[in-house]
């Protein structure tokens, strides 16, 4: 998944729309096997039961807004993304989270610079 975010973000022309589709087809193969783990969604998460499965999905998703703003799409939905919105909703609300992610602005700043270094190369 984290491919497909990082396709959205650096790609020009058409090919965001095509890694926009490939990350929807992964994200839904995911969200089915979600749902088979955690058939009542997730909507609380305590330090103390973070897994190892919470560190790569926050970091693909963590930034999730800050991703949709440089990239001009909508990333997770709360209509079609509900298992994986409501997973990175409560683990972006614990504190310790809350401490070690950098400033949504900060986290702009980067990925505009990652975006125009890609662009500005492929072209």
């Amino acid at each position: 998944m984290f491919e497909g975010v990082s396709q959205v973000i650096t790609r020009g022309g058409e090919a965001p729309e095509k890694a926009i589709g490939e990350l929807l087809e992964k994200m839904n193969i995911f969200e089915e096997e979600m749902k088979k783990l955690l058939p009542n969604g997730v909507s609380v998460i305590e330090v103390q039961n973070l897994g190892l499965l919470d560190i790569p999905v926050g970091a693909v998703f963590s930034p999730y807004k800050a991703q949709e703003e440089v990239a001009g799409v909508q990333i997770l939905d709360p209509e079609k993304n509900p298992p994986i919105l409501s997973w990175v909703t409560a683990r972006n609300q614990l504190t310790t989270v809350q401490e070690l992610l950098p400033p949504h602005d900060k986290i702009v700043g980067l990925l505009q610079s990652v975006r125009k270094t890609a662009l500005g190369s492929s072209g």
